[in-house]
């Protein structure tokens, strides 16, 4: 059978999922059976060795700006269907908003950490016809590139791909005269520890700044948990504030900022604190407009213990910063 006609084939299918994820609404989780089944389709597509023999870790990479995933762990994310139904809408929503400014011209996207199967894109990229949207997609692993480039290839996409592009997006140079007007970079774990989502989103709207960014805005809060050994200890905390957020208007505000460190916020904890209390990190994602990812979402939602799970006082007040740098997260000071 000739390529085309086999690449056609399987565009169709694709494009029924793309169109079934994006009509499930907020609803997430009606979204789960076309996910699953657009997973399943990318990993034969691709030709991704998914066996368990494979260790997760192999293929990371340290890089100066935190954590770059292996090409595994990345493909292991799509197997979490609420986190990538959330993603998939919020960007249909940001290109739409993207093409309204646009003219004549196509949305330009660029997908930093794009992964093996540009999973979070790869229905837009089906649905959008290349005079409509060009995409770019980076990635730090060629690992990853190569069966994400058989993929697309595979569904006979390609004239939407404007680049296939091996950097590190925190630290990337974009052309000033073709910036992207959307930037997909799902690149974090829950209180954005140890990945560079932080460092990426500085680098890239800080060179790009109307750009709409995907995910929207990062919150993370601190919460008092009475029973550490609760398994779901957000549904019984005590919210104290938010220690951390990330968004366009924080980045903007970091320009200025010095050194390693960015600032975040301080809490003051009640005047009574019980023997068995202890304090987590919640991590909160607005994706685009009214999609959310919250607590018990997924794993970006996981509660996250403080460095160290410290003992604290009553009335004692923290104070909370980012740290930039190869192992980045949150940290935190008593405040005099």
């Amino acid at each position: 059978m000739p390529a085309a006609t086999t690449a056609s084939t399987q565009l169709g299918p694709v494009r029924e999922l793309a169109r079934a994820i994006l009509a499930a609404g907020p609803d997430l989780r009606e979204a789960i059976g076309p996910v699953e089944e657009l997973r399943l389709l990318a990993e034969r597509l691709s030709g991704m060795d998914m066996t368990v023999r494979l260790n997760v870790g192999d293929g990371q990479t340290w890089l100066p700006s935190g954590l770059a995933v292996s090409p595994v762990t990345a493909a292991l994310c799509a197997r979490e269907f609420l986190r990538s139904a959330a993603f998939i809408q919020g960007a249909a929503k940001a290109l739409e908003q993207a093409a309204a400014h646009c003219g004549d011209r196509p949305v330009r996207v660029l997908y930093a950490g794009c992964g093996p199967f540009a999973f979070l894109l790869l229905p837009l990229l089906a649905l959008w016809p290349a005079h409509r949207a060009q995409f770019t997609m980076l990635d730090i692993h060629e690992a990853a590139l190569a069966p994400a480039r058989a993929l697309v290839s595979a569904l006979g996409l390609e004239a939407g791909v404007a680049a296939w592009v091996r950097a590190d997006a925190a630290t990337l140079r974009l052309d000033p005269a073709a910036l992207p007007d959307v930037i997909v970079s799902e690149t974090m774990s829950a209180a954005l520890k140890h990945e560079p989502q932080v460092a990426i989103v500085r680098n890239l709207l800080g060179q790009a700044p109307h750009a709409l960014m995907v995910p929207a805005e990062v919150r993370v809060g601190c919460a008092l948990c009475e029973r550490p050994d609760s398994s779901a200890p957000w549904r019984e905390a005590a919210i104290l504030g938010r220690v951390f957020t990330l968004d366009a208007a924080a980045a903007a505000a970091w320009d200025a900022a010095p050194g390693a460190t960015l600032p975040g916020s301080t809490i003051t904890l009640p005047a009574v604190l019980a023997p068995h209390n202890t304090l987590r990190l919640l991590t909160d994602i607005v994706v685009f407009d009214d999609i959310v990812l919250g607590q018990g979402d997924c794993s970006l939602n996981t509660p996250r213990f403080l460095p160290g799970k410290p003992g604290f006082a009553g009335s004692q007040r923290l104070q909370f910063s980012y740290r930039l740098g190869a192992d980045p997260g949150i940290d935190w000071t008593v405040a005099p």
